[in-house]
């Protein structure tokens, strides 16, 4: 956070005020964070890109009990999903962000941002029904 925020610093004469600027802040830390995981502190090894196995970051847990509330299984469900579902669920339902501000963010067409969100939402539907 502290990184972000400093880059976000270093960069606000980049901020235009006719976008929105939680978009704008949203992929600073997106890429702030995408550059911790690229550095090889000893912990994380690979590349992004070329990740193999489970990483670290996206352990799977568990299936959760069927009792528990709906919003740990939600949270199961989605931590099921490829990396690139669970990063434009959570942006758009947890973060709230338009269409505009997630193609802004994630650094790609808005058509693709509604392609994207609509196969996480079917993938997301079908692990919800795999707990049922």
């Amino acid at each position: 956070m502290q990184q972000a925020a400093l880059r976000g610093l270093e960069r606000l004469h980049t901020f235009d005020d006719s976008r929105s600027f939680r978009a704008w802040w949203f992929a600073i830390l997106r890429n702030c964070c995408i550059d911790l995981l690229r550095v090889d502190n000893g912990v994380y090894h690979e590349r992004l890109d070329e990740v193999e196995g489970e990483h670290p970051c996206l352990a799977i847990e568990p299936l959760p009990d069927p009792e528990n509330d709906l919003g740990e299984q939600l949270m199961w469900a989605i931590a099921q999903l490829t990396v690139d579902h669970q990063e434009i669920l959570r942006l758009k339902y947890f973060a709230d962000l338009s269409y505009k501000e997630l193609a802004f963010t994630l650094g790609i067409p808005q058509g693709t941002v509604m392609s994207r969100l609509h196969l996480a939402r079917i993938a997301l539907a079908a692990k919800m029904k795999e707990q049922q």
